[in-house]
């Protein structure tokens, strides 16, 4: 059975403060615990810190010049073998991002979407 969303916390990961912030206060606007992050190094910063169960990473593809999303999730699953995550983005051009996708290993939302697009998706991600 899925958790509730006041028992699920989502990291959320983008370098645009706008989507950054809009996509955490769609989230805790529906209960979830949200961690936010603007780039890689802060996102496995926080991780390492935060010593509570990380369901759900959403993450841009696209963020800083040291990391892709994919790499992030890379490396958080090194950590956290059961997170699951969303990728959001403009644009798909990493060939891993689209296997990852295409094997159902993670899930990806194009931007721009809409609030009732991204709660599906994540709790369709969640399921």
């Amino acid at each position: 059975m899925s958790k509730s969303p006041s028992q699920t916390t989502v990291m959320v990961v983008d370098d645009d403060q706008a989507i950054l912030h809009l996509v955490a206060g769609i989230l805790e606007g529906e209960g979830y615990r949200v961690l936010q992050a603007r780039h890689s190094d802060e996102a496995l910063d926080l991780s390492a810190a935060y010593k509570d169960e990380i369901d759900l990473l959403v993450t841009d593809v696209k963020m800083d010049p040291f990391m892709t999303g994919f790499q992030l999730a890379q490396c958080l699953r090194l950590m956290r073998v059961e997170i699951r995550v969303l990728y959001i983005s403009g644009f798909v051009e990493d060939e891993m991002v689209r296997w990852e996708v295409e094997n159902r290993v993670a899930t990806f939302l194009q931007k721009p979407f809409r609030q009732q697009e991204l709660l599906e998706k994540i709790r369709k991600v969640l399921a």
